[in-house]
């Protein structure tokens, strides 16, 4: 059963790996030496690259008297790693003078969500060798008007995320949604249903077959937990986040590997953002047209992210970065996330790769439903949220790395344990309590406090900025505190799963 499709699966995943390298080849294109170059730091695929790049490059011809431009694309990584990269370049420039036009590396942050790109848009702070302090932002506002923003975006709202920056460091150029992929032949074998909701990646069936990522390397998969974790509850959310980390096969540097891998049968399901899980669901539909792959939005459980871009300081080409952000926000940039190919010259859509993303313009779905390959509305689907605590994302990355990467093998055979016993077990009962506990944080103050509850995130958050703060210097505060909770909270880990196991051998 499993070893026969399995056999057979290899196939027309070969086909695909040899045929990338033809398949990505950009098609035409600028190339008279008279092109613009504009440098574009990104997290996209190949494909979006692609067919932004020949876009514009047409629309800019059509645009600004036949001038061609040349996208220089860079992609050192997820967008959790280009942050720090920025942050690294920035503070670096900073200390060496003042950012001037031209000074930088790169002209645009495109892609990501909106968290990481609030996150550049804070100043950089730093300390010069003569002793003086200085700061700037990494990325600056273009002053776009009012009607501008209002033709484009409407009501600057979608469930409860805002579409563009406020002080407009940031302007959303696509919408995303999250969900779950899954490989319908590996579930079958399993004996498992199609999964539904977020508690499905906790199903002990799928032990060894869950695909997740790192949420410290990459930003989307932190939103996907930062929503579990918000619209579930702390409790609640890291229950099920702790139990499908025990069936994960393995924890990724980057979210688009999760797809693939499910779609080859290497993982049954995983965390995934939708325009990943639907397009390579395209990818590998089977010859008579059906499904191979699935894609699920737990419904009233999921979130809508704009997709935004960022005009960095000190960039090179300011004027035409400012041009690709119009583009991008057009009819003719929106209809390349949702359209099909093209089939003629001149018309809206994608040349070679169909996008399956969701423009972020109201008005293409209002004028151009019909067309698009995916009839999804993220604006009726959008959930609002009134409490959401801004505190619990800064604690995903070193929590799970704690509680599931760098505890990984206690922790799936504390797991292992637990399921080789009956439901009804007071053993196993005794067991999950054990395997579910929270670490404590030590303040400053030297008051202890449980992370059992999110109550408490904020004065841990405002401990560890007080370590790394001048004042905290000045008192000779630890400035690795957090790191060092962060490996207290793996050994507290550790020591819960080997107890987990122990209580497993010797309960009755």
């Amino acid at each position: 059963m499993h070893t026969d499709w399995l056999k057979w699966s290899f196939l027309p995943a070969l086909l695909v790996v040899l045929g990338v390298p033809f398949a990505f080849r950009p098609r035409g294109g600028p190339v008279d030496g008279a092109a613009l170059r504009l440098v574009i730091i990104t997290p996209h695929n190949e494909q979006i690259r692609t067919e932004f790049g020949l876009a514009f490059d047409r629309w800019h011809r059509a645009t600004f008297e036949g001038r061609g431009v040349v996208i220089d694309w860079r992609t050192p990584g997820g967008t959790a790693e280009i942050r720090r990269q920025l942050f690294a370049e920035y503070e670096a420039a900073i200390k060496r003078g003042p950012i001037a036009p031209g000074s930088m590396s790169y002209d645009l942050l495109f892609g990501g969500g909106s968290y990481e790109h609030a996150q550049v848009k804070r100043a950089v702070t730093c300390t010069r060798s003569d002793g003086t302090v200085r700061s700037a932002t990494i990325t600056v506002p273009v002053e776009f008007s009012a009607e501008q923003l209002h033709e484009w975006y409407g009501e600057n709202r979608v469930g409860r995320n805002v579409l563009y920056d406020e002080d407009l460091h940031w302007f959303g150029t696509a919408l995303s949604g999250f969900g779950l992929v899954y490989n319908l032949d590996v579930l079958r074998d399993l004996g498992v249903p199609e999964p539904q909701t977020w508690s499905d990646l906790a199903d002990p069936r799928l032990m060894g077959w869950v695909a997740l990522a790192d949420p410290g390397q990459s930003g989307s998969i932190a939103t996907v937990f930062d929503v579990i974790l918000q619209r579930l509850g702390w409790r609640e959310g890291w229950r099920i986040v702790r139990e499908a980390s025990a069936n994960a096969r393995y924890f990724a540097d980057s979210s688009s590997k999760i797809p693939i891998d499910v779609s080859l049968g290497e993982a049954a399901m995983g965390m995934c953002i939708d325009f990943y899980g639907r397009t390579q669901a395209q990818f590998i539909r089977n010859a008579d047209g059906s499904e191979r792959l699935g894609y699920v939005d737990p419904p009233r459980l999921s979130d809508i992210d704009p997709d935004p871009i960022s005009l960095l300081n000190g960039g090179p080409n300011r004027d035409l970065a400012v041009r690709f952000i119009e583009f991008c926000l057009s009819e003719d940039g929106q209809a390349l996330w949702q359209f099909p190919l093209t089939t003629s010259e001149g018309d809206l859509g994608p040349q070679q790769f169909e996008l399956r993303r969701l423009p972020i313009r109201r008005v293409m779905y209002e004028k151009h439903f019909d067309r698009f390959v995916d009839r999804v509305d993220p604006f009726a689907l959008a959930e609002p949220f009134e409490n959401w605590d801004s505190n619990v994302r800064g604690f995903i990355a070193p929590l799970l790395a704690a509680m599931a990467i760098d505890s990984q093998a206690e922790l799936r055979s504390a797991w292992k344990a637990i399921n080789g016993r009956l439901p009804d077990d007071p053993v196993r009962a005794e067991m999950l309590r054990l395997f579910h506990d929270m670490p404590t944080a030590v303040l400053t103050e030297g008051r202890e406090v449980s992370l059992a509850t999110a109550e408490n995130l904020a004065a841990i958050r405002a401990d560890w900025r007080l370590a790394q703060s001048p004042e905290g210097k000045a008192r000779g505060l630890d400035p690795l505190k957090a790191q060092r909770d962060r490996i207290r909270w793996a050994e507290f880990f550790r020591a819960r799963y080997r107890a987990v196991v122990e209580l497993g051998r010797s309960g009755r």
